[in-house]
């Protein structure tokens, strides 16, 4: 029987074929004699097979809490394959659940526990990789993995503080853009008709309304496709670097949400810089993990570049200080933490500050594009049925 397989060599590579066998046990056997670590094995079927490569990510969720687990496990003296295998039974990602039996395989294997990680880059990041050297190298493991996992947790809570801020504004104008395109489409058209079978004359005002509705009405279809269109197409277009640049550096300077936006940039660097700092891994490593990972051209841009100065013998904070990309108390306190040895301790601080800054800019944010959002809605609507009963009250006093 034939039986198609995944699996990845030493490399890390993903390889994919099909052998003649049996059985899958002896298919799994055959993979490892040619240095190939099997992911899924399964009969071969006929037919189109769709390949879905968002399927092979993994919430960052479900990594931080797979990490808890073994640093509780492994801290208690039960030996690392041995965790790995319980937590993997555990888990309730499918995926996850595969890449720790694949990992508890590898380091069973003799592989170190990190190396065996790095051949799954999308579901453990550079940071979670580099931190499980370190431990590996100190003797450390579940203190590292335990600083880890309150690192994402901060990481996790800044993001929902960011999802909270934008998800009531876009709630608004989404309910905003369908009453109006309902009354433009449905509503309208009728008091049109109305208004042609009246013969009354009918204000600028009502003929704007009028037209506006006939024309979306009459090109819905190619509006909506068109906006489907451009939204594909923009998000096509970040995947390059130039436009992707320009276009983190508008949300940095966005009216209302780009102050946010920086703050949320810092509280991340900040914080990602402490941890990795207190785990031991080297400022130039460290400094171009936090890069990659930023999340934001500009703010990577200016990460590498502070990175080559560093490198050159230069101090971080003098560096960022010349690129004014990060505020000024934030180089302040690193130049402080520099002076001192206390770099991981003063990130941290100020980390904490900035965190309590974006919950504040979420509040301000909130408070101040609920009116804003209301009176636009208000003022449309109302706009609307003033052009609607306009012609009526004509109507009204030609009758009298």
């Amino acid at each position: 029987m034939e039986y198609k397989y995944v699996a990845r060599d030493t490399g890390g590579r993903r390889v994919t074929g099909v052998i003649e066998a049996p059985n899958p046990r002896v298919v799994a056997r055959e993979l490892r004699s040619q240095g190939l670590y099997p992911l899924s094995v399964a009969p071969k079927r006929p037919g189109l097979t769709i390949p879905l490569p968002f399927l092979d990510r993994v919430p960052l969720k479900q990594v931080a809490l797979f990490t808890r687990q073994v640093a509780a496990m492994i801290g208690s003296g039960i030996p690392l394959p041995a965790a790995l295998g319980t937590v993997a039974e555990q888990v309730k990602n499918k995926r996850l659940r595969q890449v720790l039996r694949d990992v508890k395989e590898m380091v069973e294997g003799g592989e170190k526990f990190s190396e065996a990680l790095s051949k799954y880059p999308k579901v453990f990041d550079r940071l979670f990789i580099s931190m499980v050297e370190a431990g590996e190298a100190t003797g450390n493991l579940d203190v590292m993995l335990n600083r880890y996992f309150t690192y994402v947790e901060k990481v996790l809570a800044l993001r929902r503080k960011v999802v909270t801020a934008m998800v009531y504004p876009t709630v608004v104008l989404v309910l905003a853009i369908g009453i109006v395109a309902f009354l433009l489409i449905k509503i309208v058209p009728t008091f049109t008709a109305l208004f042609k079978e009246a013969g009354v004359e009918l204000p600028a005002l009502t003929l704007f309304i009028i037209n506006l509705s006939t024309f979306l009405k009459t090109n819905f279809v190619y509006i909506f496709w068109g906006l489907v269109a451009f939204f594909a197409l923009f998000r096509f277009s970040l995947r390059n670097e130039n436009v992707r640049r320009a276009y983190d550096r508008v949300k940095l300077r966005m009216f209302v949400i780009g102050p946010l936006f920086r703050k949320v940039s810092v509280a991340r660097f900040s914080r990602t810089l402490a941890t990795m700092v207190k785990s031991g891994i080297p400022i130039l490593d460290a400094l171009d993990i936090i890069a990659k990972t930023s999340g934001n051209k500009v703010i990577e841009e200016a990460v590498l570049k502070a990175r080559l100065e560093v490198a050159r013998g230069e101090s971080l904070s003098k560096t960022l200080k010349e690129l004014g990309v990060f505020p000024s108390m934030v180089v302040e306190m690193m130049a402080a933490g520099e002076q001192t040895g206390a770099l991981d301790e003063m990130m941290d601080k100020v980390a904490d500050f900035f965190e309590d800054e974006v919950d504040a800019a979420v509040a301000a944010l909130t408070s101040i594009l609920e009116p804003l959002m209301l009176i636009f809605l208000g003022g449309f609507i109302g706009l609307i049925v003033i052009a609607l009963y306009l012609p009526i009250f004509k109507m009204a006093a030609t009758i009298k």
